[in-house]
């Protein structure tokens, strides 16, 4: 065995879409499935976009009182930003049309589900072999 047929062979992971109640595939008009594409947690672009969330809320430790700054709203506000950043691209249908990825916040906001199905994603995407 070796150790490199371990590591990840993608950077990216696609996110399949479900309905949150019946767990159906969401198809657009064109009968595709909805699918979001993310970097995935060991990819250079989600480790950046992780490492900048973390510094803001470093940043916001006040040294020598050892308080914390920051709130659960900016918690949320930061694994927000993470997401938004980290989302390659998607063949969605949001209020009648493909968004651009500008309107990622605007989208995972309103459609707050998503959020949960996509980290769920990412948590079990490690494919370990080698295509």
């Amino acid at each position: 065995m070796d150790l490199q047929d371990l590591t990840p062979s993608e950077d990216t992971v696609d996110v399949t879409l479900l309905h949150p109640n019946t767990e159906e595939v969401l198809k657009n008009d064109d009968k595709t499935p909805m699918v979001i594409t993310m970097y995935a947690p060991h990819s250079k672009v989600y480790k950046s976009a992780m490492h900048e969330q973390t510094n803001k809320q470093l940043k916001k430790v006040r040294v020598g009182k050892n308080e914390l700054d920051f709130t659960a709203e900016d918690i949320e506000q930061s694994s927000l930003d993470v997401l938004v950043k980290t989302t390659k691209a998607w063949n969605i249908t949001y209020k009648g049309e493909t968004p651009k990825l500008t309107k990622a916040k605007e989208v995972y906001e309103e459609v707050f589900w998503i959020k949960d199905q996509i980290e769920e994603a990412l948590k079990t995407s490690l494919d370990f072999t080698k295509k």
